[in-house]
């Protein structure tokens, strides 16, 4: 008799780069935590040098905390993966959360597939009950859908081998996914998951929601035109 054995989960690295977010930390970790895991997740919090509570409350949380060698989304993200022992890197913005059961997800995915995805995505939702809001993520939804692709804060899905022979998230103050996802796309298929993830609408409520469509509207196309990230950088709000 030939015994079958279940061949093993693999290790999923949730990292969450981080700068004065106290107030959305800890939903952001307890989200990765809430669905049932088959395998085993750790969750690393880069900090670019918050001086609030963050690196308390995470550490609270049960995250394994580094310090960020340089204060920037792209770079804090790239020294995660770099710390990061998983399989599969999730990379999370410190105010979205997961939805349930996201593990399930990303194992049928990464590990369940003879071919992979390149990298994934959730869809996107705000935690707002305003139509505007979910006119907005429609809209997002189907842009990445088409374009394949996804926003960073829909929580990117990569494997560890295939990030890094993407050569990971560069070193720019802005537009790091814009650079990254179209060296994944030659690797491979990018896929959007359609459960959601849950992010703030507090960068809207700040600057105006219409002011701040058209403000990213605007960098993505100034980008497309060759206009330099650190420039971009100057203009974003």
């Amino acid at each position: 008799m030939t015994l079958q054995t279940h061949k093993p989960w693999p290790k999923v690295s949730v990292i969450v780069p981080v700068r004065d977010e106290e107030t959305r930390i800890e939903a952001c970790l307890r989200s990765v935590h809430t669905a049932a895991c088959d395998g085993p997740i750790e969750t690393i919090v880069v900090d670019g040098g918050s001086t609030d509570r963050s690196v308390d409350v995470a550490i609270r949380c049960g995250a394994i905390v580094v310090a960020s060698p340089a204060v920037g989304r792209g770079v804090q993200m790239h020294w995660g993966a770099r710390c990061a022992t998983g399989d599969v890197l999730v990379f999370l913005h410190a105010d979205t959360r997961l939805p349930p059961n996201w593990i399930a997800r990303v194992q049928r995915a990464f590990w369940d597939r003879p071919m992979p995805p390149a990298a994934a995505a959730f869809s996107l939702a705000f935690d707002s009950s305003r139509f505007l809001y979910k006119a907005l993520s429609a809209l997002a939804n189907l842009r990445s859908r088409v374009t394949g692709l996804p926003h960073g804060d829909q929580a990117l899905i990569i494997s560890r081998r295939t990030y890094f022979a993407a050569g990971g998230f560069p070193d720019v103050p802005l537009m790091e996914e814009y650079l990254l996802i179209p060296k994944l796309k030659r690797l491979g298929p990018i896929e959007q998951f359609p459960e959601r993830v849950v992010t703030s609408s507090r960068r809207y409520e700040r600057g105006g929601a219409i002011r701040t469509v058209i403000n990213k509207v605007a960098l993505v196309a100034l980008f497309y035109a060759g206009v330099a990230p650190a420039r971009l950088a100057r203009w974003y709000w």
